[in-house]
């Protein structure tokens, strides 16, 4: 196994917050770790270490940057929860807030009821939200006051896949207070569970950014695992959880973070992810991601019946086009 440079520099200036400390003796002095941070989604996550660090002066610039992004964006939740919630319409924001300072793509907002995508559109482009892409389960509109994406969706799929099941998901819902707005989001160790679905089914890349939900959400791992079971996701937080333990040993050197055992997880496939170089974002190999999905369609009964929308995918232009993305993409 081997770990390149950057990627050591990069975690071990972090740490694990609460758990390890990052390290202040490293040789940090050039851009290319912050640009691997970006890859990784989590810049701000870095620099805000860096400063804490203080031995080492953080990109000033960049920080001043970041931290504006996720000013706007939180004030952006606040907003459009508002909006949602005066409106009765079920709603959860997900794979948007993170355990550490960070600064989404977009806003990822889930509904319980296809019938409210329409009414959800018409509120947000009374408030100045311009329709973008629109897909089979929903569309991104574009906030012109804070330059920020709003990906609206009624099923959590890729390419018609229905991957996790919504129903199931709003059984986990919290409500947490944003700039004195109440935002529904999901609890701990649904995210877990949807971060690590998404970035096995949708994304097939590990970020750092999944490292870090998933190390600083540990004490949520068994109820994530039972969560999991339901949704017909246990490979995808196998796969997930043993890489967060592998980072967290190799690079940090500590055994504090410690996975559920895996009873049912693919041996062959571990060491397949495990025996390739972790330089991340970790791209899964073609033949780890045939054998995942063949196992998701022979399991999950909601999967294979959203199968006919995936076939119909094949035949349009875009589906060629986001393949293409996938495999040439260093991040996403």
């Amino acid at each position: 196994m081997t770990i390149f440079r950057d990627t050591l520099l990069l975690i071990k200036s972090i740490g694990l917050p609460g758990l390890i400390e990052g390290e202040g003796n490293l040789p940090i002095n050039d851009l290319s770790i912050l640009q691997l941070a970006e890859l990784n989604k989590i810049p701000l996550f870095f620099l805000e270490s860096l400063r804490i660090l203080e031995k080492y002066p953080p990109f000033e610039i960049q920080l001043s940057r970041y931290r504006d992004k996720q000013r706007k964006t939180l004030n952006l939740i606040a907003m459009v929860s508002g909006l949602i919630e005066e409106s009765g319409i079920h709603y959860t924001i997900f794979k948007t807030l993170k355990p550490f300072p960070y600064t989404p793509s977009d806003i990822d907002i889930l509904l319980r009821s296809k019938s409210d995508l329409a009414s959800i559109v018409q509120i947000l482009m009374k408030r100045g939200f311009k329709p973008l892409n629109r897909g089979l389960y929903g569309l991104n509109m574009f906030s012109i006051e804070y330059g920020i994406n709003i990906d609206i969706t009624t099923e959590i799929a890729v390419a018609g896949l229905i991957y996790l099941p919504k129903n199931l998901v709003f059984e986990h819902v919290n409500i947490v207070k944003i700039n004195g707005f109440r935002v529904r989001t999901l609890k701990y160790h649904a995210e877990i569970v949807v971060a690590a679905a998404h970035s096995l089914y949708k994304e097939q890349m590990y970020t750092l950014s999944d490292y870090y939900t998933f190390a600083l959400h540990f004490d949520q791992f068994k109820a994530a695992q039972e969560l999991a079971r339901q949704a017909y996701v246990v490979p995808a937080l196998d796969v997930a959880l043993c890489l967060t333990n592998t980072i967290t040993s190799a690079i940090l050197g500590s055994k504090d973070v410690s996975a559920m055992s895996h009873e049912d997880i693919d041996g062959d496939v571990m060491k397949k992810v495990l025996d390739s170089h972790l330089n991340f974002p970790l791209k899964y190999d073609i033949s780890t991601l045939f054998r995942l999905f063949s196992r998701k369609l022979l399991e999950d009964q909601s999967f294979r019946e959203s199968l006919p929308s995936f076939l119909k995918s094949m035949f349009t232009m875009d589906f060629y086009k986001h393949a293409v993305s996938h495999i040439v993409r260093q991040s996403y």
